[in-house]
């Protein structure tokens, strides 16, 4: 992937270049095209805090319902697990697909575990966000609070009442057995919109779709949803195996 790639936005920072595959860092350092994951992560991350908060069905449900039920359970919540399936669509490079599971303990860590096409594993933990790709022998660290424009995200992961003061939701009309909602961000930055696809049953989300101005998509279908599991802290720890190249940024 060359630097200023479309793919990534016009300036190469597009925040939906978060993941990489096999063989497309290339550039003037290696791995260079990898490293814009760790600038926008954190939105992704924080809005899937989403799916942790079960709901009982309903046939008919406005936003402020459903927020006021994420509310009274969000304090519930410690941890989170599932599988997901990611579809990107980048303009210029198509569709790909990417599965994996991933893992959340609140206040602020995250884990992001690749199995196919290619292993790769993401940690956000103490303020750092780490790529680490062992087919490469290659790890990306950053600081995330070197990126201000993640910090608003991040604060979601925290705390589920910044919600309404960071976006404007609409939505909660059902299609089939979906609640859907629609996220549209107050602040310049972050991303064009979110939709948010609810069972009405179970109430967890089934799918997160995310919107660049450019064009560029990637969406999430969850599935195997567990809370409270108890995670251990060590599991969002990353122990640079022998042989690894660690570049920092």
């Amino acid at each position: 992937m060359q630097p200023g790639s479309t793919s990534c936005g016009a300036d190469g920072r597009g925040w939906l270049c978060w993941t990489c595959d096999r063989g497309e860092a290339q550039g003037g350092d290696k791995g260079e095209g990898c490293s814009i994951l760790k600038i926008r992560l954190g939105i992704l991350v924080s809005l899937l805090l989403l799916i942790t908060f079960p709901y009982e069905g309903h046939s008919k449900a406005g936003p402020d319902e459903v927020i006021t039920r994420l509310k009274s359970t969000y304090s519930d919540v410690k941890d989170l697990t599932a599988d997901f399936t990611q579809k990107s669509i980048i303009i210029g490079f198509g569709e790909k697909v990417y599965k994996g599971r991933m893992y959340l303990k609140k206040p602020k860590m995250v884990r992001w575990d690749y199995s196919n096409p290619a292993k790769q594993n993401i940690f956000i933990k103490d303020e750092k966000v780490i790529l680490y790709m062992p087919e490469e022998k290659q790890a990306i660290v950053q600081n995330l609070t070197n990126h201000p424009d993640a910090e608003p995200a991040m604060g979601l992961l925290s705390n589920i009442e910044t919600w309404e003061e960071q976006f404007t939701i609409t939505g909660g009309d059902v299609i089939g057995n979906v609640i859907n909602l629609t996220l549209l961000p107050k602040s310049m930055l972050l991303f064009d919109k979110a939709l948010v696809e609810v069972d009405k049953e179970t109430f967890y989300i089934s799918k997160l779709t995310l919107f660049e101005k450019s064009g560029n998509m990637v969406s999430f279908n969850f599935s195997g949803i567990k809370t409270n599991s108890s995670l251990r802290d060590k599991l969002f720890d990353f122990r640079i195996p022998k042989g690894v190249e660690v570049l920092e940024y």
